[in-house]
């Protein structure tokens, strides 16, 4: 599932690449006008999750998050381009559910079909610069760290012959997280948010306030 659900980010986010490039034509596009964005004292975006990275799993995990990012620049850090520098904290969750062949290099079952679920939580902590191409598109970087717990339960089939058959662990550790992507702003108060990266996607809704 892992490598379908990649490969379909990746040509999504190419999609969306390309309409960016399509939206910012010259007669709308605001990359040349610094400032002319939407003004906001912070953005809120609750949004769902789809996490690929920094876990032991075939398959991808689910949930929902949510991110605050408030405005340090209005202008800049290039003062000739409609750019803004935010910083941003989050929390993040996503479930796995799975037959794991493998767990950290052990096998569970003999067959492979042992059951396995986890959580992940993430607290990501990022600079985030954003770059205004028209009223409705804009893009942004985030560069930062997460905090991550993991809880994880694995499981097997009574009568299975072997000596790890069910247990129950977690970790905390500090992850870097690298995330790119594009925000179709609808009106002066709403957009609709992207991001895909290390560690994960999400696709929500951002509420300027």
């Amino acid at each position: 599932m892992r490598s379908s659900t990649q490969g379909l980010c990746t040509a999504l986010s190419s999609s969306l690449v390309v309409g960016l490039l399509l939206a910012a034509t010259p007669a709308h596009a605001q990359i040349r006008e610094p400032g002319n964005h939407p003004k906001y004292s912070v953005e809120l975006e609750p949004h769902l999750v789809v996490q690929w990275q920094y876990a032991d799993w075939d398959s991808d995990g689910i949930g929902i998050g949510g991110r605050v990012s408030i405005p340090v620049m209005d202008n800049g850090p290039i003062t000739t381009i409609n750019n803004s520098f935010a910083v941003g904290v989050g929390l993040d969750w996503a479930h796995f559910d799975d037959n794991c062949n493998a767990f950290y290099g052990v096998r569970v079952r003999p067959n492979g079909f042992g059951g396995c679920t986890a959580n992940h939580f993430w607290i990501p902590m990022v600079a985030q610069w954003n770059f205004w191409f028209t009223p409705v598109v804009s893009a942004f970087a985030e560069l930062g760290l997460a905090i991550q717990h993991a809880s994880y339960d694995v499981a097997c089939d009574p009568g299975t012959p072997t000596g790890i058959c069910a247990y129950s662990d977690s970790y905390t550790r500090v992850r870097p997280v690298f995330l790119v992507g594009p925000r179709f702003t609808l009106t002066n108060s709403f957009a609709i948010t992207l991001r895909v990266g290390v560690p994960y996607l999400t696709i929500g809704g951002s509420f300027y306030l």
